[in-house]
């Protein structure tokens, strides 16, 4: 399986022309995801040639408007072009009448949002459960409720068992996604999951973390240990006073590289980045004094975790 994360706008505050207001995509091959989203989503949508029909799940970190004035838009754009699937989306409180309003602008659409409003605490907290993949929040440290995301999958290695595939009559052109861990449904509604026809050995998590705004906090360190993907906001440089940044709720390029290197991540992105900055390498050489293998997020960047 194959996780890949494009960055559709990596901004703070307000939209630059590079530089779009907070929105990130995550494919899975079953799932689509965004990590919240913010003014331009769509557009950055359309660059990168995902139809809106197509997204499953939406996980709003908090409620400022950079983070979710796109939402209202988007869910208008699924309504006129015909959704029929059931959407997730999940918030802290004030998600729910956020997207109620929302929908009363957008009329009665032909499809069911399905809303999780969840309170962030200190300790984990589980928002979605689902077949090999599962999400939990923790509270970040911000000036409003905001959640810190944990996106985990379930991933399996064993043999596969062709005998046992074909004595269920699974297509061959199923094999590889079974065989890769995902579960499949077949053309006459059976699903098919991957322990059914694979022996497994072993199996394992792979674990990405999205701490929308937060200023240094140890709810993030706890949720991000041994991540093999941590996306950082880093709204600020090295160079700016440190209580300052704080106080409003945000980090600097350092302070991301320090949690980074706590957690024990495999790798750190740096996005949420003031527009002051018109090269936001300057950041990710900051922050790689402390942890080596980061990155500064650019809009459009993708990367790809292979599991």
């Amino acid at each position: 399986m194959l996780i890949r994360v494009t960055f559709l706008g990596t901004g703070a505050g307000t939209p630059g022309k590079d530089r779009y207001l907070p929105a990130i995509l995550i494919e899975d091959g079953q799932r689509r995801v965004l990590l919240d989203s913010g003014e331009g989503v769509q557009y950055r949508l359309l660059e990168v040639g995902i139809s809106p029909l197509k997204i499953t799940h939406i996980f709003i970190t908090h409620l400022h408007g950079d983070h979710v004035f796109g939402l209202p838009g988007l869910l208008a754009t699924m309504a006129m072009l015909g959704r029929k699937d059931d959407l997730i989306i999940a918030g802290p409180r004030g998600i729910t009448n956020f997207v109620k309003g929302a929908m009363e602008v957008v009329g009665d659409p032909p499809f069911n949002v399905l809303i999780y409003e969840v309170e962030p605490a200190e300790s984990a907290r589980d928002v979605v459960n689902e077949e090999n993949f599962y999400v939990q929040c923790t509270l970040a440290r911000h000036t409003i409720a905001d959640c810190a995301y944990a996106l985990h999958w379930r991933t399996y290695v064993g043999k596969f068992n062709p005998e046992r595939a074909r004595e269920l009559n699974v297509p061959v052109t199923y094999w590889k996604k079974l065989h890769m861990g995902e579960m499949v449904v077949l053309d006459d509604g059976r699903i098919v999951k991957p322990e059914d026809v694979v022996d497994i050995s072993s199996s394992g998590t792979v674990k990405l973390v999205y701490t929308g705004d937060t200023a240094p906090t140890d709810t993030v360190v706890n949720i991000s240990r041994n991540a093999q993907l941590l996306i950082h906001e880093s709204t600020f440089s090295a160079r700016e006073d440190g209580n300052l940044v704080w106080s409003q709720g945000h980090s600097r390029s350092i302070d991301a590289a320090s949690i980074a290197k706590e957690a024990g991540v495999e790798r750190l992105v740096l996005t949420h980045i003031s527009n002051r900055y018109s090269d936001p390498e300057l950041l990710a050489l900051e922050a790689s004094e402390i942890f080596p293998n980061v990155l500064a997020a650019r809009d459009l960047m993708s990367i790809v975790i292979n599991v």
